[in-house]
């Protein structure tokens, strides 16, 4: 009983010194000295950096950039009739095989730029692409449970 005891009593010892730690700060933390430049070298850097703020970056002339949305969208919810159904994002409004870019699920939230010829525009990876309207409702539609194992 007594070697129990004193098995207790080092086992909490060790935990309260192993929890008082002191301050784990970067003690060996040496400042540098800043760099020293040459006349020349430095004239070389003044004139890279000038060079680098006054020349405007030339992006690819083939790339346009996307239109930037600005106003309101309109949240609108997934609603599709059965468990496990996806629907396709896509990015034309088109039902092309090759254009579609990611999945929405049910009752999945998004923000809906416009509505035109039955195409919902949203906001996806931020890029402007499209959903069919048809699957798109006002409020959160109610989950669909899962099918039911069959005996």
């Amino acid at each position: 009983m007594k070697n129990m005891t004193m098995y207790i009593v080092l086992v909490i010892a060790v935990l309260l010194l192993t929890g008082c730690k002191k301050d784990n700060s970067e003690t060996n933390f040496i400042p540098k000295q800043p760099l020293e430049f040459t006349d020349d070298e430095s004239d070389i850097l003044d004139d890279i950096i000038i060079d680098d703020i006054t020349e405007p970056s030339s992006a690819p002339e083939d790339k346009q950039e996307e239109p930037v949305v600005t106003g309101e969208t309109t949240t609108k919810y997934v609603k599709l009739s059965s468990y496990g159904a996806i629907l396709n994002i896509r990015s034309a409004p088109s039902t092309e095989e090759d254009n579609v870019v990611g999945f929405l699920v049910h009752t999945e939230a998004v923000e809906v730029i416009s509505i035109e010829d039955g195409w919902a525009s949203i906001l996806y990876n931020d890029e402007i692409c499209y959903v069919s309207e048809d699957f798109l409702v006002d409020f959160v539609p109610p989950y669909i449970s899962p099918p039911s194992p069959s005996q």
